[in-house]
């Protein structure tokens, strides 16, 4: 599996710093759905597909890049639905699986891996992989910008804009449609506490949160939803509450 995708991403520059990000982004993805697909209990069968799910969720990625020298979807393409596009038009899933049983399962978990909102299907197996990689995709998102330091942000001196932070209260992920500035678009990392699905992925993603939190240095802006966010999160842990 791992192989085949190394040599998949060998086919782009490997030099180039994006694309090297991305490739290790990919297999810490792939080791926390992984390890988490055990801790929620899944079998074998699950597990593996949780793994291979976890591998190209993000495979739309490197092509983004070198087709439109960008990540940034909204000023290209949704990277989900090119990775769809390379992995099942133009045939590159045979390289991992043949086996076609899985496909339905795959394109669903992948194409709403980046979506703000998860769509509820009749199928419960598709949710449950659905959940999983959107749950483990925003544990190594936070720890890429906050322990990594990825990002390199730092906040600035604007405010937070007042839907942003009434969202917060109400428990609400971040609508871009309130993005107005730099502080604005760095309280999505945090925001994204409130799109977890499974409680057992909670404490790793606090950790992760406070890791950002100091890394951005966001005691003077961030203070307020930062707390909220832990408020909530221990109020998930505590419940054992699952979406």
């Amino acid at each position: 599996m791992l192989e085949e995708f190394t040599k998949y991403v060998n086919n782009y520059d490997m030099n180039d710093e994006n694309i090297r990000l991305k490739y290790n982004h990919s297999i810490r993805v792939m080791e926390l759905s992984r390890k988490y697909a055990q801790i929620l209990g899944f079998n074998d069968e699950d597990i593996y597909l949780a793994t291979l799910i976890g591998l190209l969720h993000d495979i739309g990625r490197f092509e983004q890049l070198r087709v439109y020298h960008s990540y940034n979807d909204r000023e290209t393409i949704d990277h989900a639905e090119y990775g769809i596009e390379q992995l099942f038009d133009k045939g590159l899933i045979k390289n991992f699986t043949k086996d076609e049983k899985y496909y339905d399962i795959i394109k669903y978990a992948i194409k709403y891996h980046n979506k703000f909102k998860l769509p509820v299907c009749d199928n419960e197996r598709m949710m449950m992989h659905a959940k999983l990689i959107r749950d483990v995709d925003k544990i190594d998102i936070i720890y890429l910008l906050g322990y990594l330091g990825e990002l390199n942000s730092k906040a600035t001196d604007d405010n937070l804009s007042p839907e942003i932070i009434a969202g917060f209260k109400n428990y609400s992920c971040v609508d871009d449609k309130y993005i107005r500035n730099h502080n604005d678009n760095l309280s999505r990392t945090f925001g994204y506490v409130f799109d977890i699905y499974n409680p057992e992925l909670l404490p790793e993603i606090k950790k992760n949160i406070y890791y950002f939190y100091k890394q951005i240095d966001g005691e003077k802006y961030f203070k307020e939803i930062y707390n909220i966010v832990n408020k909530y999160i221990d109020e998930r842990i505590d419940n054992n509450a699952r979406y």
